[in-house]
């Protein structure tokens, strides 16, 4: 299972695209897997305030190695986990580039994730994850095929949870300069509220397109802001009654919504960017 604010968070995809200026959806994923679940998930972002080198809107004029700036993006994913330790997750990755009027499906993403170690309550939880990304229709022409893998750390303290996601990612073909592996990352602290229904975090992100020629700090894309979620389950139908009378399992059927912002730290960076999530898992 990868939900909010009950065992796991449900930002879940893992890659963030392309080695030109992605400026895509911010995501977090959580170590712990639940068997037998499937959520239903869509992640949007929006940008302002793009970087002063890449806002220009004939985009013939960018080099070949670089790709358009975004102005929005939506995810739109299914994940299934067949087993306590193995989940799987396929996603459509739908983008509009600053030179476009709507969004256009560019890619096709799988990814898999294993747990290594549970957490349960207070303590450590760790997994790996690991992905591919295939461009499709006209991406195939500008983009290669990227893969990422990293492993996922999850520390918890009584209701302060902290959650580390760093990526390695290669792209594979020749439409792109990268000469060894890229490095991108995010990090969420959080406090629970409410049973953990409510998340009050300060999230973090950030990508380096290729560690062998990373550059000055204030070309790399890196931004910081707050989020919040909240999940409507089982504790919202506590005043229907006993779950034995009703013939109902409250713990099978979670709804998440989560909304955050996120500030530019950098030149390469756009000055704000806002971002939805709408999640919902059953068993």
């Amino acid at each position: 299972m990868v939900s909010f604010p009950t065992r796991h968070i449900a930002i879940a995809a893992i890659l963030l695209g392309s080695i030109g200026p992605a400026l895509a959806e911010f995501e977090i994923q959580e170590s712990t897997i639940d068997p037998g679940e499937t959520q239903l998930q869509y992640r949007g972002a929006w940008h302002t305030g793009l970087p002063s080198y890449q806002a220009v809107e004939d985009i013939s004029l960018l080099p070949d190695t670089e790709e358009a700036p975004l102005r929005q993006s939506h995810d739109f994913e299914i994940q299934y986990s067949p087993t306590t330790y193995w989940l799987v997750a396929l996603t459509q990755v739908l983008d509009e580039p600053i030179d476009d009027n709507g969004a256009d499906l560019n890619a096709i993403e799988f990814e898999t994730q294993f747990e290594l170690i549970t957490r349960e309550g207070d303590g450590l939880g760790l997994s790996i994850q690991g992905g591919t990304e295939q461009p499709v229709f006209e991406a195939r022409d500008e983009n290669d095929p990227e893969i990422a893998f990293g492993p996922i750390v999850e520390l918890s303290k009584s209701n302060y949870t902290l959650v580390l996601n760093p990526l390695f990612f290669r792209v594979i073909g020749d439409k792109n300069d990268q000469e060894g592996f890229g490095f991108e990352y995010g990090w969420q602290g959080r406090k629970e509220l409410f049973g953990e229904r409510l998340w009050l975090a300060v999230e973090m992100f950030g990508e380096i397109e290729d560690m062998s020629n990373a550059g000055p700090f204030n070309e790399q894309q890196h931004s910081i802001g707050p989020a919040f979620y909240y999940t409507f389950g089982k504790e919202d139908d506590d005043f229907v009654g006993d779950d034995d009378l009703y013939d109902v399992d409250r713990k099978s059927k979670e709804f998440t919504v989560s909304l955050g912002a996120q500030f530019g730290l950098t030149d390469a960076t756009s000055d704000v960017a806002i971002k939805v999530f709408i999640g919902y898992e059953f068993d």
